[in-house]
């Protein structure tokens, strides 16, 4: 189990245009904590623990691969995808956790997902591939009330960030917070080019909750490449009256389901 880290600035990386990652996870206001950079830490010897599944640059999942494990996790390094690291951050339940994306400029419209997954044990043990183990805890997708309805677009305005809340009466142990964007921008109904970019982060849940995790969804297993409901589609057709609805089924919490 790895303690959160005071950092002093939050200098990037020079990006490839239209791509990102989530470079830091903020919890609360004060406590920070580094997520894995694909360009800095494979080179660092000893090698550096991070609590994030490592993945091996700033580019998306796309087609013929999200429906394979690589959509766990991200793609993963070496050939190999979704492979456990051996430490956990310990993070509160009812936190608020803030993602600081990498500097999110892009045009990538299209929805922002959270989830839990439950490691039964230890994460390091734990692969997420199969199973309906996956639950989502936030979700925002098309909100024409917003000034930009789009929840990735908004990114930009928020200094690159995201932010969610941990279920407050949600059992402790170890899991797996999995954060995500899908980029619809060259997607359309025939098919083509969904880019998903997931993050796994391990953490130890702590405090006196009792509530279990109820059955999710699988990934891979969900997103599939006949969904013209919210993977393709074309994103300019959604307005007020022809609302979106992200993929991943519907947002749990502390009330249950929501609807």
């Amino acid at each position: 189990m790895i303690s959160f880290i005071p950092i002093v600035s939050l200098a990037l990386l020079p990006m490839v245009a239209g791509h990102g990652y989530v470079q830091q996870i903020e919890v609360g206001s004060s406590s920070y904590i580094e997520a894995w950079n694909p360009y800095k830490d494979p080179q660092k010897n000893p090698p550096v623990n991070k609590i994030t599944r490592i993945f091996k640059d700033n580019g998306p999942v796309t087609d013929g691969l999200f429906t394979t494990d690589a959509i766990t996790c991200n793609i993963g390094r070496d050939g190999t995808n979704n492979i456990p690291v051996n430490t956990t951050a310990a993070i509160p339940a009812g936190s608020t956790i803030k993602f600081l994306w990498t500097d999110w400029q892009s045009d990538h419209p299209g929805p922002i997902m959270t989830y839990l997954a439950s490691c039964a044990g230890k994460c390091e043990k734990f692969s997420g591939s199969t199973g309906n183990v996956w639950v989502k805890i936030d979700q925002a997708g098309y909100d024409a009330s917003q000034s930009v309805p789009w929840a990735s677009k908004r990114l930009p305005t928020q200094n690159s960030t995201w932010t969610v809340t941990l279920p407050s009466k949600i059992a402790p142990g170890e899991y797996i917070l999995r954060h995500e964007i899908l980029g619809l921008q060259r997607t359309n109904t025939n098919g083509s080019l969904a880019q998903f970019y997931p993050s796994c982060n391990q953490i130890t849940i702590t405090g006196s909750g009792t509530t279990n995790l109820p059955t999710g969804i699988a990934l891979p297993g969900v997103y599939q490449p006949d969904d013209t409901k919210s993977i393709f589609l074309e994103y300019r057709d959604i307005s007020a009256t022809n609302p979106y609805t992200p993929p991943g089924g519907p947002v749990w919490g502390d009330n249950g389901w929501s609807t």
